[in-house]
């Protein structure tokens, strides 16, 4: 049974995946969402961004048939393979997640692997470092995602319906675990923290029926809450910075056989329980339906992608309200130019990296009207990723 489930929520994994590899970084030593130093730095290069061809602005690094690679977009508007990047040797093909931590760490877990593979960033050439002592003994290797402050990695064990936590030393970027605990969901498929890193959130993708809510203690050590698993059905949860608010996407459509929802959910937590409840006005409806969706850094965007049987649709675009959690579309959306089943920002925000089909592209942001505008010539012809994560450079 859960071998049919694991196929039926495909698509979720890849929300899984581009979840792990955004909105949980480090900004100039302080966390990405809460109290960060890490803001949006203005609006790509449609607005006046400048630099130096060379100068690399975000780093792109992708799985593809067990072979890493690397993308470097650099501040002139280039986007383009890594010249001479060596994939390291022991990556395998059946990826369970993937996640970039503090802009220093890139972490990749293997479906049946039993261990987590890291490697250490160079700044300057993207080239990929085995961190010292891994690859590291894992119970658990499907999606993973890390706390806002880069303390933590948190990853799922989908058929055991688990989460094994890992400490990561700050200044090595080795893991340490922590413990196991069971999440009740009945198959723990994926995972977000609040913008604050207070709670930890588990669904089981498209098939589940509920949400388990964990309180983090100060060791990373997972406590459920009073009454959790919840009955809520939703397959993707994102936390935003202020830690008030949940948003997520059921995923329902014609790739899973349901009716197709087309409508954007938002929670607001309990900032001392951390149960979540319907916040005022929602669900907010979008025009096509949305598989996985995406929140920008500064909190103030939210993006939905768009993919069913028949193919993609276009990227739609949200203002988000951070007092109320009300999503109005942004003017321009849906953005028909671009089309692709999952997103992902750089932690300044400035650009959004998609990866549709078996190409790499990426649009700017306009950071005052949440308008995106295609940059670049795309890099085609890679295979189709089946794990990617971007990071702007320390």
């Amino acid at each position: 049974m859960s071998k049919v489930r694991a196929l039926l929520s495909s698509v979720v994994m890849l929300a899984s995946l581009s979840l792990s590899g955004c909105g949980h970084y480090n900004c100039n030593s302080g966390a990405m969402f809460g109290n960060s130093s890490c803001t949006a730095t203005g609006g790509g290069l449609s607005s006046g961004g400048s630099g130096t061809a060379g100068d690399v602005a975000v780093f792109d690094f992708f799985l593809d048939g067990g072979q890493l690679d690397g993308a470097s977009l650099d501040t002139a508007g280039v986007f383009s393979l890594i010249p001479n990047f060596v994939s390291p040797p022991q990556v395998s093909s059946g990826v369970g997640g993937m996640v970039i931590v503090q802009k220093q760490w890139l972490y990749i877990s293997f479906n049946g692997s039993a261990d987590v593979e890291g490697y250490s960033i160079d700044a300057t050439t993207g080239a990929l470092t085995a961190i010292t002592g891994g690859p590291f003994v894992s119970p658990d290797t499907n999606a993973m995602t890390s706390d806002p402050a880069g303390k933590f990695l948190f990853l799922l064990g989908a058929d055991t319906d688990e989460v094994s936590v890992f400490t990561i030393n700050q200044t090595s970027g080795a893991l340490t675990l922590v413990g196991t605990f069971p999440a009740g969901v009945g198959f723990a498929e994926q995972a977000t923290t609040d913008g604050l890193g207070k709670f930890l959130y588990v669904t089981a993708g498209k098939l589940g029926s509920s949400v388990a809510v964990f309180s983090i203690g100060s060791t990373g050590a997972l406590t459920l809450v009073a009454g959790s698993p919840f009955a809520i059905s939703i397959a993707q949860l994102e936390g935003e910075p202020t830690g008030k608010f949940l948003l997520g996407v059921t995923g329902n459509g014609a790739n899973n056989g349901f009716a197709s929802d087309n409508h954007v959910y938002v929670y607001s937590i309990n900032q001392t329980s951390g149960v979540i409840t319907p916040a005022t006005g929602s669900p907010f409806a979008t025009t096509y339906t949305p598989s996985t969706l995406t929140v920008h850094p500064s909190g103030s965007f939210v993006y939905t992608f768009n993919q069913t049987v028949t193919g993609t649709s276009p990227t739609e675009g949200f203002q988000f309200n951070t007092t109320t959690g009300v999503l109005t579309e942004v003017t321009g959306s849906p953005f028909t130019a671009l089309t692709a089943p999952a997103g992902q920002f750089d932690q300044s925000g400035a650009y959004l990296f998609m990866h549709p089909s078996t190409n790499l592209s990426v649009a700017s942001v306009n950071t005052t009207t949440g308008a995106l505008t295609s940059i670049s010539s795309p890099i085609t012809s890679i295979g189709s990723p089946v794990g990617w994560a971007v990071t702007d450079p320390n």
